[in-house]
């Protein structure tokens, strides 16, 4: 009797496992096929890309792409430029923007906060 009881236990966990394995496959089936749909193919392979060198990103900007596709009805294809703004956000960066004189690159930041402080100096003189 304890045998049989073991053995129903083991049989149901055995299915359960199972039915939860067919589940996750269907699921990333759908996302997979979702984002062949709205992805241009030159953000697919930016994702593929990326996603050697950092999964867990390409995870979370694979999760932003459908969420706007499902819960907010977006209907357009997302760029190359579209998952690189997205990667930003999530990363935390800003934008940058490269200002190269006289062989030497800064950010354009730094040389907009340069002239605004010599601005701002010459002023008040």
């Amino acid at each position: 009797m304890i045998r049989r009881k073991k053995m129903a236990q083991l049989l149901k966990r055995e299915k359960q496992l199972q039915a939860t394995k067919e589940h996750r496959e269907k699921v990333e089936a759908e996302r997979q096929k979702l984002l062949q749909r709205f992805l241009a193919p030159d953000a697919m392979s930016y994702l593929s890309s990326l996603n050697k060198n950092d999964p867990a990103v390409v995870k979370r900007i694979e999760d932003v792409i459908l969420y706007l596709i499902v819960y907010r009805g977006l209907r357009q294809v997302i760029s190359q430029l579209d998952i690189r703004y997205i990667e930003r956000q999530i990363r935390g960066e800003g934008p940058r923007i490269r200002v190269q004189r006289d062989g030497e690159v800064s950010d354009f930041g730094d040389y907009v906060r340069e002239a605004i402080s010599k601005g701002t100096n010459g002023d008040s003189d």
